[in-house]
Order: structure tokens, then C-alpha cells, then sequence
């Protein structure tokens, strides 16, 4: 029998809906957004405490969550999760970010570090099949007026 594995994804990775696996949410709440699966659960212990939702510095917030974890510990969480693992499948713990775009990250990634750093047991990224979206850019270009050539413009 095969021993069910943990690993992170977000919410919106079409993978999920295979219907192999036991997908939990990390976060403070539910997406607001249609899913194609089931969330079998939340585990908000694992979420961030509402005072790093602003930190966007990786190595300040993964101190502070570090922290926050550590008072939680490492015994409570493996019970938490333990209860999903029973079901039999693979556990995905989701949050929201797509972590494959470049320089994003999130919380999940680093409870990642901190279960690797409490246990020795590594948690890895779900594979996610679809396409990478790139940001927006959030500056619209300033378009030069285009004018034929040979076109004498007057300012009256």
C-alpha cells in the first residue's frame, strides 16, 4: 500500500481535479471562486497571523512565521495533518499564489522549509499543467500619434 505524501499547491491548479487527492486550504478563508474539486478542510493553524499579510520581505516573513509555527509546534500540526493523510491519498495543502511565475512565493513554501526544518520530511510543489499567466503590466505605453508621411500637421 502506498504511504499518501503531502505536498502544496494553489487553489486554482487544474491537477486538483482528478479527484486523487485530499486537498486542504492553508488560509485564513475560502476561495471566493468556483472550485472543480472538494476541500476536504482547512487548516488555518498553518496560515499566516494576520499581522505578516503585509510583510512582502521573504526573509522577515519566514522569521516571524518561523515563530508563529514553533508556538504551534510541530506535534499539533502532524496531528492536524494526520487526519487527512488517514483518508488514504495524497494531501495538497493550498493557498493562492502561483509560486511558478518568477520571484513570487508564499506562505506555503515556507511552512515547507519549516516542516523540512522540524521533521526532515520534504513537502514539494504539485505539479501544475497550465500555463504560466504573466502579470499585467500595470503602466499603459504612452502611443505616439501616428501621422503619414508627407502630411503637413498645423496647430490652428
Amino acid at each position: 500500500m502506498k504511504v499518501p505524501r503531502l505536498y502544496t499547491s494553489r487553489y486554482s491548479n487544474p491537477e486538483l481535479g482528478s479527484g486523487e487527492y485530499t486537498v486542504v486550504g492553508i488560509t485564513r478563508g475560502a476561495p471566493k471562486f468556483a472550485l472543480h474539486y472538494t476541500l476536504a478542510g482547512n487548516i488555518i493553524e498553518i496560515a499566516p497571523p494576520g499581522y505578516l499579510f503585509n510583510e512582502y520581505d521573504r526573509t522577515r516573513f519566514t522569521k516571524s512565521y518561523f515563530l508563529h509555527m514553533d508556538k504551534i509546534g510541530a506535534t499539533r500540526i502532524y496531528e492536524l495533518l494526520n487526519g487527512y493523510l488517514q483518508i488514504g491519498k495524497d494531501v495538497v495543502l493550498c493557498c493562492y499564489e502561483d509560486v511558478r511565475k518568477p520571484n513570487e512565493w508564499c506562505h506555503r513554501l515556507v511552512f515547507a522549509e519549516w516542516w523540512m526544518k522540524q521533521t526532515g520530511e520534504s513537502i514539494i510543489e504539485l505539479p501544475d499543467p497550465s500555463p504560466v499567466k504573466q502579470p499585467v503590466s500595470r503602466e499603459k505605453k504612452k502611443e505616439e500619434p501616428q501621422v503619414p508621411d508627407g502630411i503637413q500637421l498645423s496647430m490652428w
